[in-house]
């Protein structure tokens, strides 16, 4: 009698430390301002990294754009999430609970990480920063008209398009030239941005430009057409 009633017991403890772990997990991720969207693909998840303008019609447009072509995506709103002060550091094992949640979630090996503005500039810092298990199913990097530097914060004067992006701590070309990935930058050709003439490519890191100014006219599917070179 006593060892048929063990048996139920025990399942209950395995059962109910099952679901806090999955209740855990959802905590954890409800933390971030995410915005995801899946897609039942062999393609490697797209890690994407807004601008400072957050999840606006732009982001939302490039999103729906890279879900026409088959990727899904998890989508991080830059705007709020550093809206207060982050590091590289920070950033990077935060992207590691988020990244290893749905990497599981969606049974996928690999992804590919795509910044666009701002994002582009704190994404650069990413494959640096990850862990060696994650970093080893990193497949590539677009950046989308990259800075110089970044603060690693969202600020007023950034929003307003005022003030040089090469002030700033973190600065951008070094960790370009790390690249362990190819790495694609990619500029509107209307865009005023001296950065582009700055970067020397090699056989790890291109450069691309495509037509447009920052937001490239809002053409997504060029847009898509430039990314899917990195991807």
């Amino acid at each position: 009698m006593k060892k048929s009633m063990i048996k139920p017991a025990l399942c209950l403890f395995l059962l109910s430390g099952f679901w806090n772990v999955k209740a855990q997990q959802a905590q954890n991720l409800s933390d971030y301002p995410l915005h995801v969207q899946y897609k039942k693909s062999v393609k490697p998840i797209l890690v994407y990294l807004t601008g400072d303008g957050g999840w606006n019609g732009f982001s939302e447009g490039l999103v729906n754009e890279l879900g026409k072509n088959g990727y899904a995506t998890v989508t991080l709103d830059t705007r709020k999430y550093f809206w207060n002060q982050k590091t590289p550091e920070g950033f990077a094992k935060d992207m590691t609970v988020i990244l290893s949640a749905y990497m599981k979630l969606w049974n996928k090996d690999s992804f590919s990480i795509i910044g666009y503005s701002f994002g582009a500039d704190v994404g650069s810092f990413l494959p640096a920063h990850l862990p060696d298990e994650l970093s080893a199913k990193l497949v590539s990097v677009v950046l989308l008209s990259p800075g110089r530097s970044t603060g690693y914060v969202v600020k007023l004067k950034n929003l307003l398009n005022y003030g040089p992006t090469d002030k700033e701590k973190y600065k951008v070309y070094p960790e370009l030239t790390k690249a362990i990935v190819p790495i694609w930058c990619i500029f509107g050709n209307e865009e005023e941005s001296d950065f582009y003439a700055l970067i020397k490519e090699t056989s790890q890191l291109h450069k691309a430009t495509i037509p447009g100014s920052h937001k490239y006219d809002d053409n997504f599917p060029a847009v898509m057409k430039a990314i899917q070179k990195g991807l």
